[in-house]
């Protein structure tokens, strides 16, 4: 398993990634765009524009919206370039004006000196904070990777882990032609997500793409069709496979849930041993339904010595009695 260190954001790639969900216009065109955004949180600078800066979240994207202009507007010139001059001394990465709504000149001009970026969408105030969190909140998010593979099967986001020629592709390859949707295959890339989520896609230089040894790399999405892949899946269960070792000691019962920790999460964990011979893709199968079971609130192995332990009681309440 890998980890990635801290990661920040310019507002050039802002700009750029943001496009597609949410129109940003950079209003003064000789602005910084290498400007860094370093945490997930934006603002809206509400007491900084009436002065108090004490508690100022300097190092926020920040956002004006409604409020802001209509305060901003009941101001004289020489207060609006006091207060933009103050905003602008600080390291802010760049500021939004929501709504498209009026940039006040004397904010492009205090910006223009300090090549501070001030962008324009005419998305409402509380839309545009809330996709420009989730972006940034994507992107700052903790973030591993592990040489694996993971599948939806059955609507479960099971990873596949093991050391390298045990077959762990060749099983992928079995379940996608048993209908089930690859995500990732040799490097599985893993973010954590709001909600304590862990979610799974591919490295994109590799998306799509199962290696196969003695075949070479072959395309899931023109063998099998769009249909046999997903581009990210929520990892649910992590199954690792190793060579049956006989002198050591595997989960017979399935009554102890096991789980492994991923970037502070924890997700249930199952070891498989294997054997040459051994079909692999129906055990996985059969782990991601148990899982599915298990969800839904019925655990097997718990039923099962439920069941064991009423039969057992029965008998001794039955047995015949010493009559001598």
């Amino acid at each position: 398993m890998a980890k990635k260190g801290d990661k920040s954001v310019s507002i050039k790639i802002l700009l750029s990634e943001c496009a597609s969900f949410l129109p940003l216009e950079l209003i003064n065109k000789d602005a910084d765009l290498k400007r860094e955004i370093t945490v997930a949180e934006v603002d809206r600078p509400s007491l900084a524009l009436s002065g108090y800066f004490d508690t100022f979240a300097e190092k926020r994207l920040q956002v004006l919206g409604l409020t802001e202009i209509s305060y901003l507007k009941t101001k004289d010139d020489a207060y609006l370039e006091e207060i933009f001059r103050l905003l602008t001394s600080r390291p802010i990465p760049g500021i939004v004006i929501a709504r498209g709504l009026t940039c006040p000149p004397q904010l492009i001009t205090a910006a223009k000196e300090k090549a501070i970026p001030v962008m324009a969408t005419p998305t409402r105030t509380s839309d545009a904070i809330a996709l420009l969190s989730d972006f940034l909140r994507e992107q700052f998010a903790p973030e591993t990777s592990f040489h694996g593979e993971l599948l939806d099967i059955f609507g479960v986001g099971v990873m596949i882990l093991g050391e390298s020629g045990l077959g762990k592709s060749e099983c992928a390859l079995d379940l996608v032609a048993k209908g089930h949707r690859l995500v990732a295959d040799d490097q599985v890339m893993v973010k954590r997500s709001t909600g304590d989520l862990v979610i799974g896609y591919s490295d994109p230089k590799i998306k799509d793409h199962i290696e196969i040894q003695g075949l070479g790399i072959i395309n899931i999405s023109l063998m099998y069709g769009v249909h046999a892949i997903r581009d990210r899946k929520r990892v649910e269960l992590v199954l690792r496979l190793e060579l049956l070792d006989r002198k050591k000691e595997y989960d017979r019962t399935g009554l102890t849930d096991k789980t492994t920790d991923i970037l502070g999460v924890k997700v249930p964990y199952l070891l498989i041993p294997i054997i040459p011979g051994k079909n692999i893709a129906n055990i996985i199968e059969a782990a991601a339904l148990n899982h599915l079971l298990k969800i839904r609130g019925f655990h097997s192995a718990e039923e099962f010595d439920r069941r064991l332990i009423e039969h057992i009681t029965a008998s001794r309440e039955v047995q015949p009695k010493d009559t001598e």
